[in-house]
């Protein structure tokens, strides 16, 4: 019979070579993609703390202490180091204790005087903590990991229990991240208030969330370089930040906003009251505003801050940043606290 004209004609080897190649490559695509996604993330870690010693309960022991513990870090700079501030010279324990806890690269002095500015109105006694690695050289930056930072946390709500009979924790940025871990953990009945100035859950440049992805630490570095920094706008601010620090610096920084982001909000129980601008440059109103609203504390309060001159609107208020916001946002923060039912934390 003869061939029907519909008929198609056998493959030319050429059109088989071609095809083949075709084939080929898109093998070499699936397992270079399959590589890829299974390639290293950036781990947070076991959700626990480092083990540490544990500070004294003794009020009067604690300066000595904190002395003796920082003493062991010869590069902290001056005003970055844990340390208290007593509302008298009696150094008795007072009705509420402000416990300070500071964002990524920063220090006790970023958002200073605002917590001993609200401390002083509830006659309270202060705590700063100085987060691992922060507060000294740029390379001790890069020596931190989130369980680090979590038992940082952990030390500062035992000293402030030991300085007053009710918690009021205030964190920025980051330092409200690990607040948030700290709510939802087994201390978080240890804090009686919350109050987040612009916290971080997830940065407003969404390239930072490579991070967290497969090769994304590889990526960073390849990105970013060894070292990544910043130029200050004022000569106090290498005072008060690590202006300059290893990339790998930003890896645990990531795991935790990811993990705590992620985790189950519901268990936030605590009262808090959440600081934030809409214009913030540094991190993602959007992802404040989703983490507010999944969080189950009972008593919640959001005030946005519309007051702040900061560039960038992050840092919203400080001797640094913006002294005239100084005052607003201690009465917010108090008129806040005021409101509260007086049980202890």
């Amino acid at each position: 019979m003869a061939p029907s004209a519909f008929d198609s004609p056998a493959p030319a080897p050429a059109r088989r070579l071609w095809l083949r190649l075709v084939l080929g490559l898109l093998g070499l695509i699936l397992v270079a993609g399959a590589v890829f996604l299974t390639g290293p993330r950036n781990e947070f870690g076991p959700d626990t703390p480092t083990q540490r010693a544990l500070p004294p309960q003794d009020i009067a022991a604690l300066d000595a202490w904190l002395q003796t513990s920082e003493a062991t870090y010869t590069d902290i700079r001056p005003g970055n180091a844990k340390g208290i501030v007593w509302n008298s010279t009696n150094h008795e324990r007072t009705p509420w204790a402000v416990v300070y806890i500071h964002g990524f690269s920063a220090s006790r002095l970023e958002t200073a005087p605002v917590a001993e500015r609200v401390a002083k109105e509830l006659g309270a006694n202060t705590f700063y903590t100085r987060l691992a690695g922060h507060g000294r050289s740029g390379a001790a930056m890069g020596e931190a990991s989130p369980q680090d930072w979590m038992a940082d946390a952990i030390e500062a709500v035992r000293i402030g229990k030991t300085l007053g009979e009710r918690v009021l924790v205030i964190s920025c940025s980051t330092g409200s991240t690990l607040a948030t871990w700290l709510a939802t953990s087994a201390e978080g009945n240890s804090v009686a208030a919350h109050a987040f100035i612009s916290p971080n859950f997830g940065p407003k440049d969404k390239r930072s969330e490579i991070i967290n992805g497969p090769w994304g630490k590889n990526i960073a570095l390849a990105l970013e370089g060894e070292n990544r920094g910043w130029t200050p706008e004022d000569k106090r601010e290498t005072q008060a930040w690590t202006t300059r620090y290893p990339t790998r610096a930003l890896f645990p920084m990531m795991a935790m906003v990811k993990h705590v982001r992620e985790s189950d909000l519901s268990t936030f129980q605590t009262p808090v009251l959440v600081l934030y601008s809409e214009t913030d440059q540094t991190v993602d109103p959007v992802e404040t505003l989703s983490a507010y609203t999944r969080m189950g504390a009972p008593l919640k309060t959001m005030e946005v801050v519309n007051y702040s001159k900061s560039r960038g609107q992050h840092v919203l208020a400080g001797d640094i940043k913006d002294p005239a916001a100084v005052a607003p946002m201690v009465d917010s923060i108090v008129k806040w606290a005021r409101t509260l039912p007086k049980t202890p934390g």
